[in-house]
């Protein structure tokens, strides 16, 4: 964690080995609670973890048909080329670490905060989104 590049690599490889980001991120989590390591240096293993998590895919679509493997590249192209044009750009880097640390403080203050949140992003988005989709 030293370097970004250097965590992005652990977050790929971990995720690689164990075949779920899910797994590597929660193994991190606490380390960022217990404060060895902070969200600016989590972050960059995180995005990692998430190409990591599409080699996955790519296996997965080596057994099925063509389509897959389409689906399965578009997903690793989608997350390097997000990292790509996001990344390097200092401001857009710094946005997901302050709004983590907002988020944070606001649900240290109100433990109603998380459960909004929760039903803000992953009920009400989506549902609005079906809706005016059609």
């Amino acid at each position: 964690f030293k370097t970004a590049i250097r965590a992005m690599a652990f977050g790929v490889v971990l995720t690689i080995l164990v075949q779920s980001s899910s797994i590597t991120t929660s193994t991190i989590v606490p380390l960022a609670g217990a404060g060895v390591l902070t969200l600016r240096q989590i972050f960059p293993f995180t995005l990692g973890a998430n190409i990591g998590t599409t080699v996955t895919a790519l296996l997965a679509a080596m057994v099925l048909n063509p389509t897959a493997m389409i689906v399965a590249f578009s997903h690793l192209f989608f997350n390097i080329s997000g990292i790509v044009v996001i990344y390097p750009i200092k401001f857009l880097r710094k946005l997901p670490v302050i709004a983590a640390t907002k988020l944070a403080d606001l649900s240290v203050r109100n433990k109603f905060i998380p459960l909004l949140y929760l039903v803000i992003v992953f009920v009400l988005i989506p549902i609005f989104i079906i809706l005016i989709g059609g």
